[in-house]
């Protein structure tokens, strides 16, 4: 079972590589890696697979981010693909974990961007993160996950108009992600 899992996995992320950002410089990257095998940190604590799930209210074009304690960057929400799971089952955990509650829409939410993450932190064993993005919307006047999962993770949590937020994250992929979500509302 756990062999067919990981196989599923290593299909699913292809699958959303090939069909969604074939031909890239990142897309081959993210291809050689899922042939090198061994996608989540159970099976390989350096290099390895996961989801980001950025919070943002559309309406009002703001983001919620949070100052990550590992890393003290601000961030936004996600986490590791553990072994035996889905896109789609990492997603729901992480929300479950990190917010309290699975995003209504996030069985509907499509990846929208990949990115790389080197990570030179000596408090980490990881060195290098496959990172696939979900952009979810809330409406951030009735959005309430829960703060006791928050400050496990997070210093500190706010929202952000694009501007404000492009000036506190230093973080080259968070902003990235930033520039993507702005775009996708234009």
């Amino acid at each position: 079972m756990k062999i067919r899992n990981r196989i599923s996995l290593a299909r699913e992320i292809r699958s959303l590589v090939e069909t969604k950002f074939a031909g890239s410089l990142l897309a081959k990257k993210f291809l050689r890696r899922i042939g090198e095998g061994k996608l989540t940190r159970d099976e390989n604590p350096a290099t390895h697979f996961g989801v980001y799930f950025a919070g943002f209210d559309p309406e009002v074009k703001e983001v919620f981010v949070g100052l990550h304690k590992k890393s003290d960057l601000w961030l936004f929400n996600g986490g590791h693909i553990d072994r035996g799971e889905s896109l789609g089952e990492t997603l729901a955990r992480e929300m479950g974990e990190e917010w309290g509650f699975v995003h209504s829409a996030a069985k509907a939410l499509e990846s929208s961007l990949l990115t790389i993450t080197e990570i030179t932190s000596d408090r980490q064993i990881c060195r290098r993160h496959y990172d696939i993005w979900y952009f979810a919307p809330v409406d951030k006047t009735s959005f309430s996950p829960d703060e006791s999962k928050l400050k496990q993770e997070f210093h500190q949590i706010k929202w952000a108009a694009f501007p404000e937020a492009r000036k506190i994250i230093t973080d080259s992929n968070t902003l990235t992600a930033v520039d993507a979500m702005k775009k996708s509302l234009m």
